[in-house]
């Protein structure tokens, strides 16, 4: 991995032209028999400048294409290039195969191609637009707020049982995907797969845990254990040092008696022979 794109992977913000963005800590939640897409893009979105096998960013190229803007006006920055990996290539020649310039759309998770229901959305930006020599699966960085949509794939219907979407919040203080309430079934004609009763089950379970926060509970309990701790040791260390410093007196009140009484004797003897 490049020195660059390992950076901008270990950032967990982004400063899009004076405002900072929160990327989202994991990707959407992926759903049996479905795929996503976003219709638009919240400024602050990045998509990753993947080439496909045998092709290469140009070396002075782009890591990543950025939505940035205002409110009013946002758009794509910067440009993703790609170039042959054979060594007659050169950087600054980019000549693609003849079949490669009739606009083969690869598709990925996500639609290449520009929806046709995507709308204008202040502070979002369209569907990036396609480069040559893309890789067939586009790799994305969503921000919070932003939302995807999903459908079920060829020869599987929906069965809503709620907004087919997910929106990346943050929630006890960590940015996650809500949980689509989406289930695909076979269109066979004996109804559908026997498996496809468990995701609704686990989907059931994901959408009951959305507002608990377990972490801060399990924070809590360790700063209580670790606040015992630290009060045990603390009272261990004071009785120490209490049972020090009671020793210190008996012995200092010992040798007081000892000199009293020698120095009482060393008399006793002295006014002896004056007798």
């Amino acid at each position: 991995m490049e020195p660059s794109l390992l950076l901008w992977g270990i950032l967990t913000f982004v400063v899009v032209h004076g405002h900072v963005t929160e990327l989202c800590d994991e990707n959407p939640p992926d759903i049996q028999h479905a795929t996503f897409k976003a219709l638009t893009y919240k400024t602050g979105t990045m998509l990753n400048c993947e080439c496909k096998k045998g092709f290469r960013r140009i070396s002075n190229g782009s890591a990543f294409m950025l939505c940035a803007g205002n409110s009013s006006h946002s758009s794509w920055e910067n440009q993703c290039r790609c170039i042959s990996t054979s060594p007659r290539a050169t950087d600054g020649q980019i000549i693609p195969k003849p079949e490669e310039q009739k606009g083969k759309s690869p598709m990925g998770m996500q639609s290449q191609m520009q929806p046709t229901d995507q709308v204008n959305l202040p502070g979002h930006c369209r569907e990036p637009p396609p480069w040559e020599h893309e890789d067939s699966r586009r790799i994305y960085h969503f921000v919070v707020g932003q939302t995807v949509h999903y459908q079920c794939m060829q020869g599987f219907r929906a069965l809503k049982r709620g907004p087919a979407k997910s929106v990346c919040k943050t929630t006890c203080g960590k940015a996650t995907w809500t949980q689509p309430r989406l289930q695909c079934l076979s269109e066979r004609s004996d109804g559908w797969f026997p498996d496809d009763e468990e995701p609704q089950a686990s989907t059931d379970a994901a959408l009951g845990s959305d507002t608990s926060c377990p972490s801060i509970t399990a924070s809590t309990t360790d700063f209580q254990r670790h606040t015992e701790v630290a009060m045990t040791t603390e009272s261990f260390v004071f009785t120490t040092e209490y049972q020090i410093a009671v020793a210190g007196c008996v012995l200092l009140l010992i040798s007081i008696v000892l000199l009293s009484g020698l120095t009482w004797q060393r008399r006793w003897r002295k006014s002896r022979r004056t007798i």
